[in-house]
């Protein structure tokens, strides 16, 4: 038997070999412009990749609708603390992904230039937010040494700015420019509509609108963590609200007192919220998301609604409230988001956009896994 597997091993290996070789020649150094404005070559098409945040998966699946894992090999640990409806609902059509090895997310801890030397990775895919981290520690300096190219991408920080240039940057290097152009074409088309649409909008047609992140995360008496100008706050501004985050934050936003938010009393009350029982025992908030379904989103709804700084608000007694999929805030698909709020501020406006229709959409061209759950509710 060992002198057959011998000989079988020698016959194929000239075989591997030839293919081995001729992707590497099909790879040329490609020089690009990151979306932190550094100049990066990569050999490209990229075959060995370290996703820095594996919730990317979602953006490297427009590139691959039908091979999300295409060339990933090895990811951080945040898709499964932080969104394990997202990776159940993968994991259920690849289970293959269970053997891809798993690091610390590197925004709660070091990113290891060790661990990516022995992996010898093409590229690694970072987050935008943690450029002054990995620079100050000289991680970016040191990957770089040891010639391992990096890139930033960025779907949180400023999404509406950077989704589009971060999917055509991803598409270069994986040398899937075609699926991602598709992409690109739907989301300018969309963000172009809404912005057209509520350009004409004087202030005092535009409501004023408060977002609580991570609503109910951390129990009913958990007050109010909100965004500033970017994430959520750029979508509540470019679908014709005002968020009043932006007003008391710059970026990601920070936490007001009750009573800050009962003065403000807004026009619209919104939310993010998502299923994090499992990461906080205490948890209220509505399991948003892939495995979700209406009665238990509505009546869960019903219960932050019911908050002692939440239930005398204007906003909330008028049921001028919807809550949103947390996960929207670092995703392409975001724009379901924005067209959604857009609708909800101005519905004499966008009468015509159907934001579900496009979800499903998104999700049947670019997506491997199904349209399944509830990804926003409003009150009963």
């Amino acid at each position: 038997m060992s002198r057959f597997l011998t000989s079988v091993a020698g016959l194929l290996w000239p075989l591997a070999a030839l293919i081995f070789s001729s992707l590497a020649l099909a790879a040329e150094p490609t020089t690009v412009t990151d979306i932190a404005g550094r100049t990066v070559t990569v050999n490209a098409p990229v075959s060995r990749v370290m996703l820095a945040d594996s919730r990317a998966l979602v953006a490297l699946n427009i590139l691959n609708p039908q091979a999300p894992l295409k060339g990933i090999i090895a990811w951080d640990n945040a898709m499964q603390i932080k969104v394990p409806d997202l990776a159940k609902a993968y994991r259920a059509k690849f289970p293959e992904m269970d053997q891809i090895p798993v690091f610390a997310n590197p925004y709660m801890s070091d990113f290891s230039i060790e661990q990516a030397v022995v992996m010898k990775p093409d590229l690694i895919v970072f987050d935008i937010g943690l450029l002054d981290k990995l620079t100050g520690s000289g991680t970016l300096s040191n990957l770089e040494k040891a010639g391992i190219p990096t890139i930033f991408i960025d779907f949180r920080q400023r999404p509406l700015t950077n989704t589009v240039p971060s999917i055509r940057l991803l598409a270069k290097v994986f040398g899937e420019q075609s699926n991602g152009e598709k992409f690109i074409d739907f989301y300018q088309r969309r963000l172009d509509m809404i912005h057209q649409r509520v350009s004409g909008l004087s202030e005092k047609q535009r409501p004023t609108v408060f977002i609580e992140r991570h609503a109910g995360m951390k129990g009913s008496d958990s007050c109010c963590n909100t965004f500033g100008k970017g994430n959520f706050g750029e979508f509540i501004q470019h679908a014709g609200g005002k968020n009043l985050g932006s007003n008391w934050f710059d970026a990601m936003g920070g936490e007001i007192n009750e009573e800050q938010l009962i003065t403000s009393n807004p026009d619209f009350y919104l939310m993010t919220a998502a299923n994090w029982s499992g990461a906080h025992k205490g948890s209220i908030s509505i399991p948003l998301g892939y495995s979700s379904d209406l009665p238990t989103a509505q009546h869960k709804l019903q219960g932050l609604m019911d908050r002692r700084s939440q239930k005398v608000l204007r906003a909330v007694k008028q049921k001028k409230v919807m809550a949103f999929y947390h996960q929207f805030y670092d995703s392409p698909f975001n724009i379901a988001a924005v067209e959604q709020i857009a609708k909800l501020l101005h519905p004499d406006l966008f009468g015509d956009l159907d934001p579900l229709a496009d979800l499903k959409m998104l999700h049947e061209d670019f997506s491997s896994i199904d349209y399944q759950g509830v990804f926003w509710v409003s009150p009963e």
